[in-house]
């Protein structure tokens, strides 16, 4: 989604990921074995961080990323926690990922749901490991558009603008001013698909972010890289709604 520029604002219904060079430099981490994605009883050591000068500023979004959050109560049983009526199942290697991105990034959190709702996924997602974010954004970070999505007529749709990182209300984060092509909308992740390893080890998500990690320029590493969903733009059959919302017009 669009407005004004093209790096600025997030529709907050996809999957996202933010990207953007940090001032802190890289810290030491541990040592780890690859998981399958299930909680371990102690919090395991960070995975040996990528050598870089810097770490770079990640902000990830929760259902669709992390974790797939529904209401399909048929298979409960594989869920691995319940917030507010909707279960939440935990993506295949969420825990070895996490540690990753840990020991690799500056991390943050961003979720269009509400705080109460953001903090309990947070806490079955990601347990102690939580105390190594940055920060973790709610729905009241987010822009109320007046508009619905075009997948659920039923849910609002609210803007994630990127601006808010630039604009000191979290005077402790680490970041530089932003531009073009530094967020990343990977296909949404469903429960269902069992053969997922996007997050793991040698999957095309865990392997993008190693080497966007390594990358002197981000911007120019995602615009000669695409991944996952492209852009929102004219030729989107749904582009009237959001040229509405380009021009701040609700119903």
């Amino acid at each position: 989604m669009q407005k004004r520029k093209t790096d600025q604002v997030t529709v907050s219904d996809l999957p996202f990921m933010d990207l953007v060079t940090s001032t802190k430099a890289a810290g030491n981490g541990g040592s780890s074995e690859k998981k399958d994605g299930e909680e371990a009883s102690k919090v395991p050591d960070m995975v040996s961080p990528i050598r870089v000068q810097r770490k770079k500023l990640l902000i990830l979004d929760l259902n669709g990323l992390l974790a797939d959050i529904n209401q399909d109560d048929r298979n409960s049983h594989l869920s691995h926690g319940k917030v507010r009526g909707k279960l939440v199942f935990k993506r295949p290697y969420c825990d070895d990922f996490l540690r990753f991105c840990i020991s690799n990034f500056e991390l943050g959190i961003w979720s269009s749901r509400l705080k109460a709702n953001t903090d309990a996924v947070v806490d079955i997602l990601m347990k102690d490991l939580k105390q190594h974010l940055l920060f973790c954004w709610d729905s009241s970070k987010c822009t109320a558009t007046g508009h619905y999505t075009v997948e659920n007529k039923n849910k609002p749709l609210v803007l994630k603008e990127l601006n808010k990182l630039w604009n000191k209300e979290e005077p402790d984060l680490p970041r530089q001013q932003g531009g073009p092509h530094t967020a990343i909308f990977p296909y949404s992740y469903s429960y269902k698909n069992d053969k997922d390893d996007s997050l793991g080890p040698g999957g095309d998500l865990r392997l993008y972010l190693e080497n966007l990690a390594t990358a002197d320029d981000v911007q120019r590493y995602v615009e000669d890289h695409p991944f996952g969903q492209l852009q929102i733009t004219e030729r989107n059959p749904n582009w009237k709604l959001y040229a509405q919302i380009l021009d701040g017009r609700v119903p």
